[in-house]
């Protein structure tokens, strides 16, 4: 296990200092999309609040954990455009390199034809990158207790751009994240690279209860391969969700979500590794749990099935 962790932490180390640090992937990218695209800042009934949690190849010691949490909802609506604000935190650790993120998100939602809406997306905020030098030492008798510090650097602003096209049963959307490619001084002389987004989504009424939902992400990140992500979900009701998903390169997810009490979501995923990483680390957990300040859907809002 020890060697499993020292090649480990030498990759990233070597990762980061060549491309700076990936942003996270999520399995429920539909149900956490606002992650990848400000422009979905607003699209909510009501005020609506997101927790969440993703333990990667567990097993391994050092091996990635993200925590995330997003607030956000809509104000100033005239006629049929309205105004979206929230805020996005995220807190990812890998071995011995971890990082905080919190941007300000703000989106303007306007109406077009044929029943589609059309937002962009702002998001402004900061991050703090750390390492943990006493994770990197395996053996820490008799070491000067300066080498087995942590050091930091703060990059600001951290400014991510989104655009998104949706109706009541499909959506589109393009985003750019770390559009401003700010540097990391203290730690590893890299910068932030650009995380290029696009996807799709769409909702199949295949009766009065149950519809079909496939969904599409495709990233594009400087320095790394391609990821291809796709989703295949069934819904009933609008109420319990279920379904496979999968990313180019890595595995396959079990889908979960389930409404109840009219205000709470628990969406839940589990990751099988088929990469080489499948013969040292166990299983993937994501569970997010979303709370509404509001039970259904409020007069006038245009909810898009696909998405939520």
């Amino acid at each position: 296990m020890k060697n499993i962790r020292i090649i480990l932490i030498l990759v990233l180390a070597f990762c980061s200092e060549a491309n700076a640090q990936q942003l996270p992937q999520f399995s429920w990218f539909t149900y956490n999309y606002i992650q990848y695209n400000p422009a979905v800042t607003g699209n909510a009934e009501c005020l609506n609040l997101r927790l969440g949690v993703r333990r990667q190849w567990n097993g391994i010691d050092g091996a990635p954990s993200t925590g995330f949490a997003s607030v956000h909802g809509k104000f100033g609506k005239k006629k049929f455009n309205f105004h979206g604000i929230g805020a996005v935190v995220e807190n990812d650790r890998v071995g011995p390199f971890s990082y905080t993120g919190v941007n300000i998100n703000y989106a303007y939602h306007m109406r077009m034809r044929k029943g589609y809406y059309l937002s962009s997306g702002l998001g402004i905020g900061f991050k703090q990158f750390r390492v943990n030098f006493a994770d990197i030492l395996m053996e820490q008798q008799d070491i000067d207790p300066v080498i087995t510090a942590s050091a930091s650097d703060f990059v600001f602003p951290v400014v991510h751009f989104g655009l998104w096209l949706y109706k009541n049963d499909r959506f589109y959307g393009v985003s750019m994240r770390q559009l401003n490619r700010s540097r990391i001084e203290g730690i590893n002389q890299g910068e932030l690279v650009n995380h290029w987004t696009l996807a799709y989504g769409k909702s199949i009424k295949m009766s009065d209860q149950l519809s079909f939902k496939p969904a599409f992400l495709l990233n594009l990140v400087s320095g790394a391969p391609m990821s291809l992500e796709g989703q295949a979900i069934l819904s009933y009701k609008e109420k319990v969700a279920f379904g496979l998903g999968g990313r180019s390169g890595s595995g396959l997810s079990a889908l979960l979500k389930v409404d109840f009490l009219g205000f709470l979501t628990m969406a839940y995923a589990y990751d099988l590794t088929l990469s080489k990483m499948r013969f040292d680390g166990g299983p993937t957990h994501e569970i997010i749990l979303g709370i509404r300040a509001c039970g259904g859907d409020s007069e006038g809002h245009i909810r898009c099935a696909a998405y939520d």
